[in-house]
């Protein structure tokens, strides 16, 4: 029996970077004053085609339940935690701050650091429209990276200057959505089909080839009025680009980014790091709304945890600081007493648990490099002491049992 193609299992130094990275984001979240939720792993299949149509359905994990019902796997959080919301939390304060973490499931064709489960993290401003809440976002993923020490380009680009020039042409949400996606491709023959699929006049088609084409620093906003003249989202992202320079947080502008996502409608980011993008998200205020009726501006951003792990090395899990070893059956209750009483003390204990003789015992403890080794016998028991073992230099000298929890941790 193998696992399932696209997923893997995790062990050793894998696990420990994820879980690493998970411990990290989650104080990092905090600080920021988020609050940590939880969400099913399925949920109906409907939350995930309401905005992306019957199409996305290919790339879903989804099924029915006995009792018919239409249900898929999650594929991302931000539509989850959109539905939370709706159901339970549209009385809270605004704005609302949640963060989370879970599996995600796409069916996709694996490849380097993509997987058909795959673990993510997140966070979403509700209830905000304003640039400060998408360059908070930005700041806090910042910060992530720089406590990881992990090397990163944040890129950023507008979404609603896409969409403002498809729909001058004519282009309805759903004919939109499927340039964008192309756009986000970005194979060029792919974009052209769509643009000649919605029929799009050629002059706006090159208007909107030039303007995905534009990249760099602040001087992108000057060529980009130059193309469009005034335009709201052009404001949006100069007090975004404003608010960034205060800061002091190095980015890049990119006009062609679209994000894979159907629900974006503003300022999107990206952040890559060695050419892999390892987070992303931006501006959705038509989500909420789609869900409830209710418009709600909202901000988040999603964290790829498998691909943040890869970038670190950290090394196996430490080994134990001791493994206490009873040289005899009737010793062994004496022996977990104690492991016991060391552990709430703060040491980390492993106990003998397998019957083996003493060479053998410290066979094992050598090869699981634990630096110390109690050996519990009969006749130092009954004196009060055990035998403390050091494995790096193979001294060894008798301990009282009060003074072994002292010993046991340097």
């Amino acid at each position: 029996m193998q696992r399932v193609k696209g997923t893997r299992d995790l062990f050793g130094r894998e696990l420990r970077a994820q879980r690493y990275v998970s411990e990290v984001l989650l104080e990092v979240f905090r600080r920021y004053g988020f609050r940590e939720v939880e969400t099913p792993i399925f949920e109906p299949l409907e939350l995930f085609t309401l905005r992306s149509g019957e199409a996305v359905v290919r790339q879903l994990y989804c099924f029915e339940d006995k009792s018919g019902r239409k249900l898929a796997l999650r594929p991302e959080l931000t539509a989850p935690v959109v539905r939370l919301y709706c159901e339970r939390l549209r009385s809270e304060p605004k704005p609302l701050r949640l963060c989370y973490f879970g599996s995600c499931f796409r069916y996709e064709e694996p490849q380097a650091g993509r997987w058909r489960q795959f673990h993510q993290a997140g966070a979403e401003i509700i209830g905000s429209s304003l640039p400060a809440s998408e360059v908070e976002i930005m700041e806090m993923a910042d910060e992530v990276f720089e406590r990881l020490g992990v090397e990163r380009k944040l890129v950023v680009g507008q979404i609603s200057l896409l969409r403002g020039i498809l729909g001058e042409a004519g282009v309805g949400a759903e004919g939109q959505d499927r340039i964008l996606r192309a756009i986000d491709s970005k194979e060029e023959d792919r974009i052209d089909q769509e643009l000649r699929s919605a029929g799009i006049p050629e002059e706006e088609c090159e208007k909107l080839k030039d303007l995905i084409s534009l990249r760099g620093g602040k001087e992108v906003l000057e060529r980009a009025r130059g193309m469009l003249g005034p335009s709201p989202g052009l404001e949006n992202l100069e007090e975004v680009v404003g608010l960034l320079e205060e800061l002091g947080i190095r980015f890049e502008l990119d006009l062609g980014i679209a994000r894979g996502l159907d629900y974006y409608t503003g300022c999107v980011f990206e952040f890559y790091s060695a050419g892999r993008q390892l987070a992303g998200g931006g501006r959705y205020d038509n989500l909420i709304e789609l869900m409830s009726g209710e418009r709600v501006p909202a901000v988040g951003i999603g964290f790829g945890i498998d691909r943040i792990a890869d970038l670190l090395d950290l090394g196996d899990e430490p080994p134990p600081n001791l493994l206490i070893l009873p040289t005899g059956k009737e010793l062994v209750g004496e022996a977990l007493k104690l492991a016991r009483k060391l552990r709430e003390k703060g040491v980390s204990v492993e106990v003998e648990v397998m019957g083996r003789k003493l060479s053998k015992g410290l066979e094992y403890a050598n090869s699981r490099k634990i630096p110390k080794v109690l050996i519990v016998g009969k006749t130092d028991l009954a004196e009060g002491k055990v035998t403390l073992r050091d494995m790096k230099t193979g001294e060894q000298w008798e301990v009282e049992l009060e003074r072994v929890w002292e010993l046991a941790k340097t």
